[in-house]
């Protein structure tokens, strides 16, 4: 009897030993099994994407549908998105840091007919009163210029800086763009065709004149047959450049926009000229028949590769307007500039513009709308002055 007790007893100890392994063991394995180490959770976030033909879904809804996937167990890391939102400041350029300040000389004079001249170049002609100021409150550009297949347009380095400084002095006292001054800008003039394809990372831009690649931030212009059009079009990039550097990533239609009304820039001196005119753009093919509200609802939700196909010029002509107007009157201006401040406040992914618009514009976005059809029913032929 007493051997039956002590076999129990061994029986039970050891029963108790293997419980203990096999707890031990599992626990182990479930962190440190190889090859299968868990990816860390994150809650879900709102999903920014819209899709064409739709302004936006409200935000009080985007919130509702958030906090519940918020309840749910975390989903594994989406890395990309992980990236964007620890690193932000890589939705913006940040190439201000290797502009490096230098004396910019502003050349006064007085010409043969008695006009008194301030300019960033020398007087070519007779001059009186000559003098040479060194300026240090210019933001520092640095342009790095290649031709790929071609020879560079004359004076390019020059148009470059000045068309930059002239934009970045409106963006910052006009719509109070904030930032680090200064600005590195690589550009790149192609002239072959099967060139072109390779260079750009885009196969969507095969066919543009230019772009402006965030990737390597670098400008790529197709070279074109005359001066004034190749410089059109390193305006209008660089503009895109500007806004990766201060502001992020716009809406597409802003972006545009913005970089269509400054590529009618014309530097003269210290000053500059933005002319709007049919000419060279056709907005007449652009007109809006009723009260525009569903017409810019669309623009505005049109983002990214859905921007540029299909119909794109008429896409483009509708951005340049929309921006033309409300740079055209003070409370455009603040509405404008409203939206660029919320981008700046998140660098990574597109605002949703009809919101910030709707909520400055006098009357909101139904009234901006009707003014929008109105310009592009009668384009004003002025030149403005900044």
């Amino acid at each position: 009897m007493r051997h039956v007790v002590v076999a129990l007893f061994l029986l039970v100890v050891a029963s108790a030993i293997a419980l203990g392994l096999f707890n031990t063991l599992t626990a182990d394995g479930d962190r440190h099994a190889p090859g299968n180490a868990p990816t860390p959770g994150i809650a879900a976030q709102v999903d920014h994407s819209r899709k064409p033909g739709h302004a936006g879904t409200p935000d009080r809804e985007l919130a509702a549908r958030s906090d519940a996937r918020a309840n749910r167990e975390s989903e594994p890391i989406d890395r990309s998105r992980l990236h964007a939102a620890i690193d932000a400041q890589a939705c913006l350029a940040g190439t201000a840091a290797a502009a490096k300040p230098a004396k910019t000389a502003i050349h006064r004079w007085v010409d043969d007919k008695g006009i008194t001249h301030f300019s960033d170049q020398a007087p070519s002609g007779p001059a009186q009163g000559y003098r040479r100021i060194d300026a240090l409150d210019l933001p520092p550009i640095v342009v790095r210029a290649r031709g790929y297949d071609v020879n560079l347009p004359d004076d390019l380095v020059q148009n470059a800086i000045s068309s930059a400084q002239a934009i970045e002095r409106i963006l910052r006292g006009t719509l109070g763009l904030e930032g680090d001054p200064g600005l590195l800008l690589d550009v790149e003039f192609i002239a072959a065709a099967d060139a072109w394809a390779r260079r750009i990372d885009s196969p969507a831009m095969v066919n543009s004149a230019g772009t402006y690649s965030p990737k390597d931030r670098t400008i790529h212009i197709r070279l074109q047959d005359d001066e004034p059009t190749n410089f059109l079009i390193l305006r209008h990039e660089i503009t895109h450049a500007l806004m990766h550097e201060r502001v992020g990533r716009l809406p597409t239609a802003i972006n545009e926009g913005i970089a269509g009304y400054f590529e009618h820039l014309a530097v003269s001196g210290m000053g500059a000229q933005v002319t709007i005119a049919d000419s060279p753009r056709s907005l007449r093919a652009a007109r809006i028949e009723g009260d525009g509200h569903a017409e810019l609802a669309d623009l505005l939700a049109f983002e990214g590769a859905d921007f540029y196909a299909g119909d794109q010029q008429q896409r483009y002509l509708r951005a340049y307007a929309l921006v033309a107007m409300l740079m055209d009157t003070a409370p455009g201006r603040v509405a404008l500039s409203a939206v660029l401040a919320a981008q700046r406040a998140q660098p990574c992914l597109p605002v949703k513009a009809e919101l910030v618009l709707d909520s400055r514009y006098p009357g909101g976005l139904a009234v901006l709308a009707r003014d929008w059809v109105a310009w592009l029913g009668n384009p004003p032929r002025s030149v403005r002055s900044w």
